[in-house]
């Protein structure tokens, strides 16, 4: 888990934008042949005011065919298939993306995230959370959109423990408060929930975080100003260590990778996700010439 907000804010001044490289490799293996398999994919990070993506590499097999297109989130999508026989699958994305640190992103609010969605309906624990999350703003004399979001990630992140292996992808808000512990996804449900629940426009955001490891989520808030992003999970604004995946209501708008296939086989994933500072970014920041 990374340090508080206090270093976010520090490094931010440092620098307004990095450069980053970025690589997602996912492989299944599967224990015997399917067939007519159909997957989709969201791992190819977009362009956006924020970030700019150079793409090095694409692979994606066994895919017979493989389009590309844009979901109704506007995420990037491949969608493709395999109808022959295969014992493994597989996809491997790797690029650089030059990304701006924390801002507010002009963007047209869509009333959809003003409603709670299948990961953050407004049940009992919900509700419960967010009257006492509401308690402590109210206490912290949090007035302005953003200061409220801040106390709620403030709040969650001190009533919630971060515990890998106890929820699952289809773990909503309500379930993971009541177990009181869960990863990134339940941290950005609980929070995007809470936020709807008072009022607050609130989308989820699946994307890769600087580091090694697995995909990141996290939450963007809509202010008076634009969306801003927060990362409840680690306690800070969303800076240019975060590349963006895709967006949407919940988890089930913007999976990385879905899909379905004929055949009677037990399945094997493995992942590695790896975000790492681009070497002349890093010299920079040493010798003191970056702006901010």
């Amino acid at each position: 888990m990374l340090p508080g907000r206090s270093f976010v804010i520090a490094r931010h001044r440092q620098r307004s934008m990095r450069t980053l490289k970025f690589t997602y490799r996912m492989e299944l293996r599967f224990s015997s042949p399917v067939s007519r398999h159909y997957f989709a994919l969201r791992c190819i990070p977009k362009d956006s005011p924020r970030q700019k993506i150079h793409l090095t590499r694409r692979e994606v097999e066994p895919a017979e065919y493989l389009d590309e297109l844009e979901d109704g989130f506007q995420n990037l999508k491949l969608t493709g298939g395999c109808l022959a026989p295969h014992s493994f699958f597989r996809f491997h994305v790797e690029g650089t993306a030059e990304v701006e640190g924390m801002g507010f992103q002009e963007e047209p609010l869509h009333p959809m995230y003003r409603y709670p969605s299948r990961y953050t309906a407004f049940e009992p624990e919900v509700a419960e959370f967010a009257e006492r999350a509401m308690e402590r703003c109210r206490e912290a004399k949090a007035e302005k959109i953003l200061e409220k979001a801040v106390c709620v990630m403030d709040y969650l992140h001190a009533n919630f423990a971060y515990v890998p292996g106890i929820t699952n992808i289809g773990t909503t808000a309500a379930e993971a408060l009541r177990m009181g512990k869960g990863v990134c996804q339940d941290y950005a449900h609980i929070m995007t929930a809470v936020m709807r629940y008072m009022g607050i426009p609130a989308r989820y955001v699946n994307g890769l975080m600087i580091g090694e490891g697995f995909t990141h989520a996290w939450v963007e808030v809509y202010t008076e100003k634009g969306w801003y992003g927060l990362d409840p999970t680690n306690r800070l604004h969303i800076d240019d260590y975060y590349i963006v995946l895709a967006k949407g209501r919940d988890y089930g708008d913007c999976p990385v990778d879905k899909g379905c296939f004929f055949g009677n086989a037990a399945q094997q994933q493995n992942i590695y996700v790896n975000v790492e500072e681009m070497e002349h970014d890093r010299d920079r920041g040493i010798n003191g010439t970056a702006g901010g």
